[in-house]
């Protein structure tokens, strides 16, 4: 029988997105500002919980927000659809709170066949990519999954200022989340780099990379905002408001997910 988890990160105080953010109201960290009258990170608890798939959820909070992030829960969220919900302090890294979320979900037994990591300020998760995520979840063919989108801007490659080269893009892609595991595997993985503190990885596949595990690449969506920045928010608002209308123009139709 195969058993997914989910941890949703969101340990991060957003120093970026504080510098640019005078002119909101709320001084709270931005995955727990207001989006569309909802926190950035239920929008995405929420998708994920409607997928109907997942036994449990582990969230990253920063310690001194953890009251608010369950506040927020027990407030904006609809349905649990029977999943186990928990909210854990984050560690300093990024690694840290995927170790430290991995670990609270090993307090339920048994032990996930796979886990979804994703960051908590993506919050559009629409229904092509979930269905792309619902795909990987079950192929074994990789014991690890991320999503890509093409690079559109010119990149080069700089040094004191000054150009050294252009990259070829074709050659590049961006990462998004949410990234795919077998438990086991991250699992061990961040055991074997907790007390490696000069390595400081960007997202939870990097670990795969640098001990050389294959990492498997599905499609990701140009929609799914990572927000950084203030301005961001009302782009992700437009994001949801057209999905939110193309939802209620559509005319019916089944979908069925076979395993």
């Amino acid at each position: 029988m195969v058993t997914i988890d989910a941890i949703l990160l969101g340990g991060g105080l957003g120093t970026r997105f504080a510098e640019t953010s005078q002119g909101l109201s709320s001084d709270l960290p931005k995955q727990f500002q207001l989006l569309g009258g909802v926190p950035v990170f239920i929008h995405c608890l929420q998708s994920y919980l409607d997928m109907g798939i997942f036994r449990q959820v582990v969230i990253t909070s920063p310690r001194p927000y953890l009251q608010i992030a369950e506040g927020q829960i027990e407030k904006y969220l609809r349905n649990r659809n029977l999943t186990k919900i928990r909210v854990i302090a984050g560690g300093a890294r990024r690694q840290d709170s995927s170790r430290l979320a991995l670990q609270a979900l090993e307090e339920f037994q048994p032990s996930p066949t796979r886990v979804l990591i994703h960051d908590a300020c993506r919050p559009y998760i629409s229904d092509e990519l979930a269905t792309q995520i619902k795909l990987c979840l079950f192929d074994r063919a990789y014991g690890a999954w991320v999503p890509a989108i093409p690079v559109v801007d010119t990149l080069k490659r700089i040094k004191d200022h000054q150009v050294v080269e252009t990259v070829d893009r074709s050659l590049v892609q961006r990462i998004q989340t949410p990234q795919i595991f077998e438990f086991s595997l991250i699992r061990s993985l961040m055991d074997r780099i907790k007390d490696l503190t000069e390595l400081n990885f960007t997202d939870d596949a990097s670990l795969c990379e640098y001990y050389g595990i294959p990492v498997g690449v599905f499609k990701g969506d140009v929609r799914n905002i990572k927000l950084t920045y203030d301005f961001e928010l009302e782009t992700l608002q437009g994001v949801l408001a057209e999905a939110k209308r193309v939802k209620v123009c559509a005319p019916e139709s089944a979908t069925t997910f076979i395993v």
